[in-house]
């Protein structure tokens, strides 16, 4: 029976070097290493493109190792998206392009031309299969979940099915998901009699597709792998086997004929589709898969109870939704241009790392959110360079969420504004160096956040060690202090009512709101140069309703915007209007407010945040004084959990009665 043994190598595109050459140190380079001593080891290898060109210009014996295991006979390349795009979430024309320029690569340096595709995050939509067969694929790998959600029996699930869409056919391979959880985390005997098994019962072929970095880069799968010997003790095993032997994806297709058809619903992995549920969701499914598992009816739970789609994620988490649909807009203008720069910036945009979250830190990593604003920054300044007389303001619906928004372009900085927030600001990114200033997330309740108070009894895995998704962790005093929940984006020029100021309140969200402006929508007018919100709404103080009003109105300069609020009311108490504003820079442990760290009230009317890196926010104003605060997430990720600074809060009061007006300039420099 064949073995068809993959592995699924990535790295985010823009990753910290350290991390990545930590990942070649503890896997890449030993995986290779070993294969080349086994030469009946044939196995598929998909690398996203990055990190593929990465490792060849820093690692070039691991490259050079995977040329000789090429030339051998020994490696089935597999393409995908060159910079590891979910394929359904981008357009058509990108789809092709960055499958057709890692095929080339991989064609230019090892001599293969793949037609075997590694399904980023295993993410099936049945739109992609005429992009994929028209590029020269015929194989792809999704689980085997993708075939039980559809009505598929396990047992079914021992060969490969084809699959169509508009008479293009592509041949889908089902990752077994018992080997998923044996390979490499149990002993080897205990791999090979499944196997033996599965050959015994007519099986057509056994797949294990998985994250290559389960071979060294997991907890404690370093030691196991390698320096304990089950890499070498499994490979041999498995060619010692009579009845299952490693083999290729496309030879295989080639001598053994399909299953079947099968035509597959929108989905990905199990855990994706619950990790993509809103939180109270998911812990409704968990609640609703244990009672069906204390019935006896997992195997029903498994068929019957499924998450969301991928895509949920956008509709989730408003900063993923914001990365995508600019990236959705330039490749709009990248299609019109045509222009190679353009293009690149476009394609390392649409990597998906920044853009979910499950077991991994995923969004909730400010580097990997940096690093997509810097693409998109970037292949922005590109589209301006070569388009003539682009307006300052331009209007459109840049979320997809129904409400228009505005985005500014200056010299220096550009900037996006909702009307659906009341006129708040949500992106300030700053052309010298490609960040945007405004790179924050809001502080959200996960799912797993309840099982993080919990005391969690030791489990330990017999006769292995444990995988990535039953790691015991800790929370420390420090991180359950900071689990805290926003009720609204942590944009800029936010709008709070509140009977009295209190910054420790508001760094908790623990404040009074009295007002509807906060996350409420305003009308906008757009000029030449300014931006003006306007919305009439209430006050709500000591049980009764008033009318209130607020305008906002922007100037915009190649350095700065001016700003202007008035609020007026008919309530008679006297009250305080606050401005919430909220930043993001590179080096958030070094942040400073006028010079002092930040978490205290600061006199005076102006407000320089900086880290002495990314560069300087400047605030003047009319106010007498404003409170600042660095907040936190908690958030689990596959090491444990992390507490991450993802942005510094900046409040500025203003005591009122009727009338508040707050006025001033925002510099970046």
């Amino acid at each position: 029976m064949p073995f068809l043994f993959g592995i699924h190598c990535h790295q985010p595109v823009g990753n910290f070097s350290h991390v990545v050459d930590e990942a070649v140190r503890l896997c890449y380079a030993p995986f290779m290493e070993a294969a080349l001593l086994y030469p009946k080891f044939r196995f598929a290898v998909h690398y996203s493109g990055w990190l593929l060109d990465y490792i060849r210009q820093n690692h070039k014996a691991v490259f050079t190792d995977m040329k000789k295991l090429s030339d051998n006979n020994q490696i089935e390349f597999f393409t995908g998206g060159y910079y590891e795009p979910v394929l359904s979430a981008i357009p058509s024309g990108d789809r092709r392009g960055q499958i057709e320029k890692l095929s080339g690569y991989i064609n230019n340096h090892f001599g293969q031309m793949p037609d075997g595709l590694w399904l980023t995050e295993r993410v099936w939509d049945p739109a992609i299969i005429t992009d994929v067969a028209e590029v020269g694929v015929r194989n792809m790998i999704v689980d085997d979940y993708h075939f039980i959600s559809a009505g598929y029996y396990k047992e079914m699930l021992n060969g490969y099915y084809v699959s169509e869409q508009d008479g293009k056919r592509v041949n889908l391979f089902p990752i077994d998901k018992n080997l998923r959880y044996l390979i490499p985390f149990k002993e080897e005997e205990a791999i090979v009699e499944y196997l033996e098994n599965t050959a015994d019962s007519g099986g057509k072929c056994s797949v294990i597709f998985d994250d290559g970095e389960k071979f060294g880069v997991w907890p404690h799968t370093y030691e196991w792998v390698y320096e304990e010997g089950w890499l070498e003790r499994f490979l041999d095993t498995v060619i010692s086997s009579g009845k299952c032997e490693f083999a290729f994806f496309g030879e295989t297709a080639d001598r053994v004929k399909p299953a079947g058809l099968a035509y597959l619903p929108i989905t990905s992995y199990h855990e994706m589709g619950e990790w993509s549920l809103f939180a109270g969701r998911i812990e409704e499914m968990e609640k609703l898969q244990e009672h069906l598992r204390e019935e006896g009816r997992e195997e029903e739970a498994e068929v019957f109870v499924k998450g969301g789609i991928w895509k949920n994620f956008f509709a989730k988490y408003p900063e993923s939704n914001r990365i995508h649909k600019r990236a959705l807009r330039l490749s709009g203008y990248a299609a019109e241009m045509k222009d190679e720069a353009l293009t690149e910036a476009l394609y390392k945009a649409q990597c998906n790392d920044a853009l979910w979250h499950g077991i991994f830190g995923g969004l909730y990593l400010p580097n990997l959110r940096n690093n997509s604003w810097s693409f998109i920054i970037e292949a922005e300044k590109e589209y301006e360079r070569l388009a003539e007389n682009l307006p300052m303001i331009e209007t459109a619906d840049l979320d997809y969420d129904g409400y228009d928004d505005a985005y500014v372009r200056t010299e220096t900085f550009n900037a996006s504004f909702t009307s659906r927030d009341c006129g708040q600001m949500t992106t300030l990114e700053l052309k010298r160096n490609n960040v945007n200033l405004i790179n924050t997330i809001s502080r959200r309740k996960e799912a797993y956040h309840a099982m993080l108070l919990k005391d969690r009894a030791e489990d330990e895995l017999k006769s292995g060690i444990s995988t990535i998704h039953d790691l015991n962790v800790e929370i420390t005093d420090e991180m359950k202090a900071m689990l805290v929940y926003d009720w609204y984006n942590k944009n800029s020029f936010i709008d709070h009512v509140t009977p009295e100021f209190d910054g420790e309140k508001f760094a908790s969200c623990s404040f009074s709101e009295l007002s509807d402006f906060t996350n409420q929508p305003a009308e906008m007018t757009a000029g030449e140069d300014t931006l003006t919100f306007s919305r009439s709404g209430g006050i709500y103080h000591n049980g009764k309703g008033y009318n209130a009003e607020i305008i906002k109105k922007f100037t915009f300069s190649g350095e700065g915007m001016e700003f202007e609020t008035e609020l007026t009311t008919d309530c008679p108490a006297e009250l305080t209007y606050v401005c919430e504003m909220n930043f993001h820079l590179w080096n958030m442990a070094g942040v400073t407010v006028n010079g002092g760290e930040s978490g205290s009230f600061h006199k005076g009317g102006t407000f320089d945040i900086t880290d002495g890196i990314t560069g300087t926010v400047t605030v003047e104003t009319n106010a007498e004084g404003a409170s600042s605060n660095v907040f936190y997430t908690v958030s689990q990720s596959e090491k444990g959990v992390d507490l991450t600074a993802q942005g510094v809060s900046l409040f500025i009061p203003v005591k009122f009665r009727g009338k508040a007006e707050l006025t001033g300039r925002l510099k970046v420099q």
